[in-house]
């Protein structure tokens, strides 16, 4: 049996949508599974979730989102596959007639739009009823390379994918400025889209034991996120990812709908504002749970030790 997966987004939605695949691969142990999804968030879910993954946005793909005669090349690549599975934006149907056109045998098509009050997994997972099963464990779960040992570091992210999202950087500076001698290293996490909210915070920061890592490969990113005791960050697909690799994580939610979007697990504790605006969720509060999550995670004695 063959299956395809389609699922677009970024970091955030690839981690939410791997307990789905977990599920569809104990359903179909033999089968082989494609993912096609964004690079290089799409290549954390092989050789776990999925045999191959494959470019959603490759060029010889277009043709399956348009109109017109679908060209050899696109019916050979899917030719022979049993089912597919997307969770494009597909309103008019194009993706999923073009794709029976192709030669797949079956089309579900996911929603990809979140409704509120139900967790995005739980949605995602809607599908599993669609083959007769159901979602086991919603909690992701990646484990990506070697596990150097962790330090007493906390690693943070001061940035998301909207500045709505973003505790300002005023309770950052403060928040580290509390947490400095409880950790021995601060690992400051920042991408393409944060680099204002890194300068500033880099020109307040008072604390010596701060390690930038900025603009980092996925793989240097999980690499790093290993290595720390605790991560705190927003609604982004970095807290996600730490939350996923098992570190004990702190999420701080405004404005999203943390019902919906927050990580899972027993290992995060998540910090709500009590009004949708981020500047109101307060410091003590978070260097509260900062205290309690560390010391409280299975590798605390680390932070003891520092104590001593």
């Amino acid at each position: 049996m063959k299956i395809l997966v389609l699922r677009g987004g970024a970091l955030g939605d690839l981690i939410l949508t791997l307990p789905v695949l977990s599920e569809i691969r104990k359903c179909y142990p033999d089968a082989e599974l494609l993912l096609l999804g964004r690079f290089p968030q799409a290549l954390l879910a092989a050789p776990e979730y999925v045999d191959r993954v494959e470019r959603l946005d490759a060029p010889d793909l277009l043709p399956l989102f348009g109109g017109g005669p679908l060209p050899e090349i696109v019916r050979n690549r899917f030719d022979g596959f049993d089912l597919a599975i997307s969770y494009l934006s597909d309103p008019d149907a194009v993706i999923s007639r073009r794709l029976v056109a192709a030669g797949v045998k079956r089309v579900i098509a996911a929603s990809s739009k979140m409704r509120p009050g139900v967790h995005a997994v739980f949605q995602l997972a809607e599908v599993l009823g669609l083959l007769g099963s159901s979602l086991y464990d919603p909690v992701p779960k990646l484990s990506v390379g070697p596990k150097p040992p962790r330090s007493a570091k906390l690693g943070f992210h001061v940035g998301s994918g909207s500045p709505k999202k973003n505790w300002p950087i005023e309770h950052w500076v403060e928040l580290t400025r509390l947490l400095d001698g409880f950790f021995c290293e601060f690992l400051l996490i920042g991408g393409e889209a944060d680099d204002e909210a890194v300068r500033d915070f880099r020109a307040r920061c008072e604390i010596e034991c701060l390690r930038p890592l900025l603009n980092a490969s996925l793989a240097d990113l999980c690499q790093a996120l290993n290595g720390c005791v605790l991560f705190l960050g927003h609604d982004s697909g970095v807290t996600h990812l730490a939350a996923a690799l098992g570190i004990p994580t702190v999420a701080l939610f405004g404005p999203s709908d943390a019902t919906v979007w927050a990580p899972l697990g027993k290992h995060v504790r998540v910090v709500r504002t009590p009004d949708a605006l981020m500047k109101s969720i307060p410091v003590k509060g978070v260097e509260a749970a900062c205290r309690h999550w560390a010391s409280n995670a299975p590798s605390a004695q680390i932070l003891r030790q520092l104590s001593l």
